[in-house]
């Protein structure tokens, strides 16, 4: 069997699309992130992260950080983020 490669930028792409539409339960959410950040660091490529805010997630889901409060990370989704 021939060996296949994926492209690290194609699974960031794809990642990164999932973190940020998905309505799946966040501890899914938190194993996509671990597999991506093994994969980033391993490869070279990591260059870190950024939390989506409230106008970035599905409506009524949280957002990784609140766009305008004092309190920013006060019931939040850690798990809605972008890579870079």
């Amino acid at each position: 069997m021939a060996r296949k490669t994926v492209d690290v930028e194609f699974v960031l792409n794809a990642v990164n699309e999932i973190l940020k539409d998905s309505l799946c339960p966040p501890e899914r959410r938190k194993g996509m992130i671990n597999v991506l950040e093994t994969i980033l660091v391993e490869t070279g490529n990591y260059k870190g992260f950024r939390y989506l805010g409230e106008s970035e997630v599905p409506a009524y889901e949280k957002p990784g950080i609140w766009d305008v409060t004092e309190n920013r990370f006060d019931d939040t989704d850690s798990t809605r983020v972008q890579y870079f």
